[in-house]
């Protein structure tokens, strides 16, 4: 048996081959552009929109301040100042607990164990985690401390801040949501 060697292509005939797709694809983006031209002609032969005049601004009222023996308008009201002296006030040197990491809204009870006679709730984190707990136990991002657990919530004693400086408590609930 004996084999044919193919000639190898010259350097020619390789240019060839390359230029000529080339070519073609090059050739079909001079295509006619008569319709597009045709197009934004239209568009532009199209009258322009009507733009509403800026409304008329009406001058405030001038009001000269006097200063008095009375507060002034820049510091609030006596009955809103701080209370700082309320004993209110979280525990910034306690260790962060587990659940401290999440905020309410992504943690979710599912269910309750009693053992020993102390009642746990399970607790699911934002991760998929489940948690045990139980009364002073804390969670949530408000330093919220576990009052009660029932069988279908738990309820929080959270230390927020009141807007002014200082602290106040308020009570918070996460339920066990039905498994629908």
């Amino acid at each position: 048996m004996k084999l044919h060697h193919l000639p190898l292509p010259s350097r020619r005939h390789l240019w060839l081959g390359a230029l000529f797709p080339l070519t073609l694809a090059l050739g079909g983006c001079a295509s006619n552009m008569n319709d597009l031209t045709q197009k934004v002609d239209q568009i532009l032969a199209r009258p322009g929109g009507k733009i509403e005049p800026i409304p008329e601004m009406k001058p405030l009222p001038k009001y000269s301040y006097v200063e008095t023996s009375a507060r002034t308008p820049f510091e609030p009201p006596v009955t809103q100042k701080a209370n700082h002296g309320n004993g209110i006030s979280p525990d910034m040197n306690r260790p962060k607990e587990p659940l401290e990491m999440y905020p309410l809204d992504a943690l979710s009870m599912k269910g309750i164990i009693v053992r020993g006679g102390t009642t746990y709730a399970l607790v699911r984190d934002g991760d998929g985690v489940i948690h045990e707990i139980q009364v002073g136990n804390y969670m949530g991002l408000n330093y919220g401390k576990v009052v009660s657990i029932t069988s279908d919530k738990i309820t929080l004693e959270e230390i927020v801040p009141d807007g002014q400086g200082g602290w106040r408590k308020q009570t918070a609930i996460v339920q066990q949501k039905s498994n629908k």
